[in-house]
């Protein structure tokens, strides 16, 4: 093994692995944290929604379920329309 903290592992084939350990973990992305901050943000405002709109929020989500139901008889006839 060369240097310190390095394993080296032999693979199937003869192929050679090495890796190191890092003393410390890898500190996130400024893009990770951006992108997990903006997805909370999305997750309080429909919470917010919906508590602020009940009636509305069952709209949009009967909506959305009959648009999907649509989709999938559609998908179904042309499936059967290829038969």
């Amino acid at each position: 093994m060369s240097g310190e903290g390095a394993l080296r592992r032999v693979l199937p084939m003869g192929l050679v692995v090495r890796t190191t350990l890092s003393a410390r973990p890898e500190t996130p992305t400024p893009e990770v944290t951006v992108k997990k901050l903006l997805t909370w943000l999305a997750l309080a405002f429909v919470i917010f929604y919906i508590i602020s709109a009940p009636e509305n929020s069952a709209n949009i989500v009967r909506s959305a379920g009959q648009a999907i139901g649509d989709a999938a008889t559609s998908l179904a006839s042309f499936f059967e329309s290829l038969a």
